[in-house]
């Protein structure tokens, strides 16, 4: 008889679990996974599974029939154009505010207004692929304000999305990379040293995301989407080292 019972218990509490895919750019990679394994703190029976990489790829992936439940773009633009595409449920929300950083091993690199005078110690530099990944367009505008684009031109290397410039850079592929904060700040142990970049050098990154058509029917869809922007979400964002809205 209790073994039965045990089964029956087992039965509907998976029938009631709920599976969510969703996308997230990796310039929130290590955030959204600590906001996951504190939102599954009371969702035990249920399971997320994330999927990082750069937000202009998994775009035409999702627009190509790749199915995620909810979509973390690394800007708006892809978050509206899921919107517009009407592969969305509602409008897009902002979760978080990017923020750049220049990230090397050696602290002397790390300082804008000393990045021209040091053009000679560096063979490399590091940034997302401007073509698919937002953290890479607001590279490029840096590196255009502070009219460094020519002599720099032929010494970058892209990265498929901006986690691969942290690598390039840890691995001394690169003596600089203009990076994503959240991935080299304290909370993360990073290799090498970091100085946050002014806002007034880039466009602002406000990264948004939406609810897919695909979590139509799925009740912890919407329950993580009203976690994000809880108090808690957005405490663990900022330890990360991004703004909130």
């Amino acid at each position: 008889m209790k073994k039965i019972l045990f089964f029956c218990m087992f039965l509907f509490f998976s029938l009631k679990a709920e599976n969510l895919s969703i996308f997230v750019a990796s310039s929130a990679s290590k955030a959204m996974s600590a906001i996951k394994d504190e939102f599954l703190k009371t969702h035990p029976n249920d399971n997320i599974e994330m999927t990082f990489g750069a937000s202009g790829k998994y775009y035409q992936l999702l627009k190509q029939g790749r199915k995620f439940d909810l979509f973390f773009s690394a800007d708006e633009k892809y978050a509206e154009a899921i919107f517009k595409d009407q592969n969305a449920l509602e409008k897009p929300k902002i979760y978080a505010l990017g923020v750049l950083a220049l990230y090397s091993l050696d602290p002397n690199l790390i300082h804008l207004e000393n990045l021209k005078e040091n053009l000679t110690k560096i063979n490399h530099l590091s940034i997302a692929n401007p073509k698919i990944a937002p953290y890479g367009v607001a590279a490029k505008e840096i590196l255009e304000k502070l009219d460094l684009n020519e002599n720099l031109k032929n010494k970058i290397i892209l990265g498929d999305n901006i986690a691969q410039p942290v690598l390039y850079v840890d691995s001394k592929a690169s003596e600089l990379g203009i990076v994503a904060y959240s991935l080299v700040s304290p909370i993360n142990h990073p290799k090498g040293h970091a100085s946050i970049i002014d806002l007034k050098y880039f466009t602002p990154l406000k990264q948004s995301f939406v609810i897919t058509k695909y979590a139509k029917n799925k009740k912890l869809a919407f329950k993580f989407s009203d976690f994000i922007s809880s108090t808690k979400a957005k405490e663990i964002f900022k330890k990360y080292g991004f703004n909130t809205p």
